[in-house]
């Protein structure tokens, strides 16, 4: 029910878009499983089930000393910290739903 409350309300806020650009901070990003290699700074990876992110760079910076932005298909949102305001607070956070990635890396 979440997810398609989610949906919706993407679907409704952001007419016409197709995906997000998100940002990840995270540690240790060799422990994330390469599956090819790409260009120089880039990477296709496999994310776990859940994954956080958030649109702020800066932001992701906070929770990694290496920064993974990825272009995040909508569907695949699971949740967003203003779908319910007042309720389930974090730090400006997307639930992504786990998959397999192209995401670019730079360290902080």
């Amino acid at each position: 029910l979440l997810y398609t409350y989610c949906q919706y309300e993407l679907g409704r806020q952001r007419p016409g878009i197709t995906r997000l650009t998100l940002y990840r901070g995270v540690n240790r990003v060799g422990d994330h499983e390469v599956l090819n290699p790409t260009e120089k700074g880039r990477r296709v990876v496999l994310l776990n089930s859940l994954a956080s992110f958030t649109t702020e760079r800066d932001r992701a910076g906070e929770f990694g000393d290496v920064i993974l932005d990825a272009e995040v298909p909508l569907a695949k949102v699971f949740f967003f910290h203003r779908l319910l305001p007042g309720r389930l607070k974090g730090e400006d956070e997307f639930v992504v739903i786990g998959g397999v990635y192209e995401v670019g890396y730079s360290t902080i």
